[in-house]
């Protein structure tokens, strides 16, 4: 009679890695009242000013956030329509949320408003994406591959 092999009590570090919904605060979110918010409503949550100086670059930024699997949440539209940054987005498959307005309001209310649609997104899509929130709370999945070709999906 053969051994039976022995299960491993490491656990799979993929499916750890899909579950966690963890929120970045770039530099330009990372404000304490949106914290306070998040804090509020037991989301998890990593901020900025936790992991770097305020003038960090962004290609440092989005390497630790891709390889954390963290869901960065940023201001900066232009991100990804940049060359360097939008080939560090793809490359360490990062799921990023913009705000697509100048003038959200509350950051922390938004980020509330859209949370289901953001948790979907993230479940059906492993990275790398770039997706905005509109300041009614919608958010709108983009086109990484070709930045002028703009939305691809809207999640209700």
């Amino acid at each position: 009679m053969a051994d039976q092999k022995k299960k491993s009590k490491k656990r799979s570090t993929s499916k750890r890695l899909l579950k966690g919904f963890t929120l970045y605060l770039c530099n330009n979110v990372d404000y304490d009242s949106v914290a306070a918010t998040l804090q509020r409503n037991n989301i998890r949550f990593q901020r900025h000013r936790d992991h770097f100086r305020a003038d960090a670059p962004d290609a440092e930024l989005l390497r630790k956030v891709g390889k954390r699997r963290w869901i960065l949440i940023t201001a900066d539209k232009k991100q990804r329509t940049r060359h360097l940054e939008r080939q560090m987005i793809i490359l360490y498959k990062v799921r990023e949320f913009v705000f697509s307005s100048a003038t959200v309001g509350d950051i922390g209310e938004l980020l509330m408003k859209a949370l289901r649609q953001m948790r979907k997104i993230c479940r059906q899509n492993e990275g790398p994406f770039v997706a905005t929130i509109s300041q009614s709370g919608h958010v709108t999945l983009q086109n990484l591959k070709n930045p002028q070709n703009a939305m691809v999906g809207k999640y209700e």
